[in-house]
C-alpha cells in the first residue's frame, strides 16, 4: 500500500516536471516562430529534436513496473531523467531569454520612438550672465518654428526656475530670433540646439560661435509614433520576398545619445528585389534644393533641413521630389552608426583616391579596413573631395554596399543579437518587424549573392533662401534630366525589371 502511494507521488512529481519542461519548450518555439528568423527546415529540426528529448524524458521519469528490484532500477532511471529535465529547462530558459531579448529589440526599433528635443538659452557672448537664473529679468525671443507644445514646456520650465512667467517675443524664424539677439532687440533667446548648428553654415552666421554663449539646456522627451505603411490585405500573397520594395535610409546628424530631429546628412533610396537578387541605391545630396513639405506653400530648402521637422517630413520631401511613394524609412544617428559598424567587426571599403577627413582618419586609395569611427569619417567627409557632396554621396553608397556584403557572408547570424542591441535607442524604422524577420530568414536560408547597383543625382552649385531656418546658404539645384532618369530607374525596378550596370548611365 505504501509502495503504491509512494509511486503515485513520484508519478505526480514526474507529471509536474514534464508539464514545466513542455511549457518552457513551447514558449521558446513560439518566440522563435514569431521572429521569422530561423529557416523553416531548421525550425522543424529544432521541433523534432525537442520532441525526441521530451519522449526520452517520459521514458526515464515514469515508472511502469513494481517490485523491489524494478523499483530500485526505476528510481535510478528517474534520477537520470530529472537531471536531463534540469538541463532541458536550463537550455530552453537561456534560449528563451536570448530570443526574447532579440524580440524586444526588434519591437523597440519598430515601435513609437522617444526622441530628445534639446532647447537652449543663449545670450550675447559679452553678456555678464553666468547662469540662466541671472536672466530672470531679461527680455526673451523665441522663433515661431518651435512647436507650440515644446514652447509651452520650456517656458513652464523657465518659470519654475525664475519664479515668474517668461513672455518672449516671437520671431518668424530661428535666424530672425538670433539676429534680434545680436542686434540687442532682446537680451536672450530660446532656440532648438539642432537649428543653431545648422545656422552656423549659412550666410551671415559664420562667426556665430564667437558671438553667443549658451547658459542653459533643457531636454524635452517626446514620443513619436511612426507612420505605418499600408497594411496588405490578408487575401493577397505579396510580401517583401516576392514584391520589390523601397526604403528611405536617413543618416541623422544629431550627435546626442538618443535620436533627435536633426539635419539628414545621408539620403539614400534603397530598392530591393529579392526574386532578382538585386539592390538599387539612389543617392540624393544633402544640399539638394527641394520643396520643404513643412512650409505648406511649396517653399524650397536644403533636403537636410527637412529633417529638422522630423523623419516624416523627409519622407514626404523625397516622395514629392521623385513622385514615387516612399512607404518605409530607417533612420540612424551618428552614435548609432559607430556602434553598428563596430558590432559587425568593421567594414572593408575601396576608395578611388586617398584623402584626409575632418575626423582625423586618413583614407588611402584602395582597400581600407575601417572601424565605426573610421567609417563615420569616411561617409561624412566632403571638403577634401574633388566632387564635394556628390563624391560624399558615392562614398555613402559604397559604405552601404560594404555593409551588405559583410552581412551576406555569415556575419548576420553570429552578430544578430549584438547588431540589434547596438541600435536600440539609436535606430528607428517603420519597416514591419515580421518583414525584418522574413528577410533575415531568407538571407540565412539562401545565402544569396546580391548585385548592387548605384546611381546618384547631381546638380549645380548655388546660393538661395532656406525656408527651414530663414537664411541664405549654399544649395544644389537639381539637374532635372538626371532626376528624371533616377525616376525611370526606380519605376522599372519596382515593376520587377532586372536592371544592368549600363542602365546607370544617363542617356545623352
Amino acid at each position: 500500500m505504501k509502495t503504491n502511494e509512494k509511486q503515485k507521488s513520484w508519478n505526480l512529481f514526474s507529471w509536474i516536471v514534464l508539464i514545466v519542461v513542455s511549457a518552457v519548450e513551447i514558449r521558446l518555439l513560439w518566440q522563435i516562430y514569431r521572429l521569422y528568423m530561423l529557416p523553416m527546415p531548421y525550425f522543424l529540426a529544432l521541433c523534432g529534436g525537442l520532441l525526441l528529448l521530451t519522449g526520452l524524458l517520459c521514458l526515464l521519469i515514469f515508472r511502469r513496473k513494481s517490485g523491489k528490484w524494478a523499483e530500485k532500477k526505476g528510481h535510478g532511471r528517474q534520477i537520470v531523467g530529472y537531471i536531463l529535465a534540469l538541463f532541458m529547462l536550463a537550455g530552453c530558459a537561456l534560449g528563451s531569454f536570448a530570443v526574447g531579448k532579440v524580440l524586444r529589440t526588434i519591437t523597440n526599433i519598430t515601435a513609437p520612438e522617444i526622441i530628445n528635443v534639446v532647447m537652449e538659452v543663449y545670450v550675447r557672448s559679452e553678456d555678464e550672465a553666468r547662469y540662466v537664473q541671472d536672466t530672470a529679468s531679461y527680455s526673451f525671443a523665441i522663433p515661431e518654428d518651435v512647436p507650440e507644445e515644446d514652447r509651452a514646456e520650456v517656458l513652464a520650465h523657465l518659470e519654475e526656475l525664475f519664479g515668474n512667467a517668461v513672455v518672449p517675443s516671437v520671431y518668424p524664424t530661428t535666424a530672425d530670433a538670433l539676429n534680434g539677439l545680436l542686434a540687442e532687440e532682446v537680451n536672450a533667446v530660446i532656440l532648438n540646439a539642432e537649428y543653431v548648428s545648422v545656422l552656423m553654415n549659412l550666410d551671415g552666421f559664420e562667426n556665430l560661435h564667437d558671438q553667443i554663449k549658451m547658459l542653459h539646456e533643457y531636454v524635452i522627451e517626446k514620443e513619436v509614433v511612426p507612420q505605418k505603411p499600408p497594411v496588405i490585405p490578408e487575401n493577397k500573397l505579396e510580401n517583401v520576398l516576392n514584391t520589390p520594395f523601397l526604403i528611405y535610409i536617413s543618416g541623422n546628424d544629431a550627435r546626442r545619445p538618443l535620436l533627435a530631429d536633426g539635419g539628414s546628412d545621408v539620403n539614400i533610396l534603397l530598392l530591393v528585389n529579392v526574386e532578382n537578387r538585386q539592390i538599387l541605391m539612389i543617392n540624393t545630396p544633402r544640399d539638394y534644393y527641394v520643396v520643404n513639405p513643412a512650409s505648406g506653400n511649396g517653399s524650397r530648402d536644403k533636403l537636410s533641413h527637412c529633417g529638422l521637422r522630423g523623419i516624416e517630413n523627409c519622407v514626404e520631401a523625397m516622395t514629392t521630389q521623385y513622385g514615387i511613394p516612399v512607404e518605409y524609412y530607417a533612420r540612424i544617428n551618428f552614435n548609432g552608426f559607430i556602434k553598428l559598424v563596430d558590432a559587425i567587426g568593421g567594414v572593408t571599403i575601396y576608395s578611388d583616391f586617398g584623402f584626409d577627413t575632418i575626423g582625423g582618419t586618413y583614407i588611402r586609395k584602395g582597400e581600407n579596413n575601417l572601424d565605426g569611427r573610421g567609417a563615420l569619417d569616411f561617409v561624412r567627409e566632403r571638403k577634401h573631395l574633388a566632387g564635394g557632396d556628390n563624391d560624399r554621396g558615392k562614398n555613402q553608397m559604397k559604405f552601404i554596399k560594404a555593409m551588405i556584403e559583410k552581412l551576406s557572408v555569415g556575419n548576420l547570424i553570429s552578430n544578430y543579437s549584438e547588431i540589434l542591441e547596438s541600435l536600440e535607442g539609436l535606430f528607428t524604422t517603420n519597416f514591419p518587424a515580421e518583414d525584418i524577420g522574413r528577410l533575415v530568414q531568407f538571407q540565412l536560408t539562401e545565402m544569396p549573392t546580391w548585385e548592387i547597383l548605384t546611381f546618384a543625382v547631381t546638380g549645380d552649385n548655388g546660393n538661395d533662401y532656406c525656408w527651414g531656418v530663414g537664411g541664405y546658404g549654399y544649395v544644389m539645384y537639381p539637374h532635372e534630366n538626371v532626376v528624371d532618369h533616377a525616376i525611370d530607374l526606380m519605376e522599372r525596378f519596382l515593376e520587377g525589371e532586372k536592371l544592368t550596370q549600363e542602365d546607370m548611365t544617363v542617356p545623352q
